[in-house]
């Protein structure tokens, strides 16, 4: 039977290479998310053109475009530390994807071992049984040749 450590151990791999994966869909979808907010202000700063009409206006129009101007450059910040946290989770569950592989590849090969030893113990007892039959009708053989 394979010791119940490694099971605990396996468990516990399993455990944490599903809470990687979840962190790392979790960071995805912030890099998602943050690169949809630079195209929208990116859009946004492309409409906002500069326009002759009035001094109130036109002073609004480069507030609004030096606003977006920030928010854009905040934002592909936050892209790129976004993306920088998703690199970092992708690694962490690559690291817990193979302690977990490592562990069930030690399982399956105690689990073989265990059936070729229970294998063994059968053919062992299979070919114990035959030798003792064998030698049964050896024997009943021997006795029915002396009574004649």
């Amino acid at each position: 039977m394979i010791a119940r450590s490694l099971l605990a151990l396996l468990k516990l791999r399993r455990t944490q290479q599903e809470q990687s994966k979840t962190q790392l869909a979790a960071a995805s979808a912030v890099v998602r998310r943050e690169q949809q907010r630079v195209k929208r202000v990116e859009r946004a700063l492309g409409d906002a053109h500069l326009s002759d009409e009035t001094m109130a206006a036109w002073t609004a129009s480069v507030a609004r475009r030096a606003a977006l101007s920030a928010d854009l450059d905040a934002t592909r910040a936050l892209v790129a530390r976004a993306e920088l946290d998703l690199t970092e989770k992708q690694a962490a569950w690559a690291r817990a994807r193979r302690a977990e592989r490592s562990l069930e590849r030690i399982v399956e090969r105690q689990e073989a071992e265990q059936e070729r030893a229970a294998l063994a113990a059968d053919q062992k007892a299979l070919d114990d049984r035959t030798v003792a039959e064998f030698a049964a009708r050896a024997r009943l053989r021997a006795q029915l040749e002396q009574d004649r």
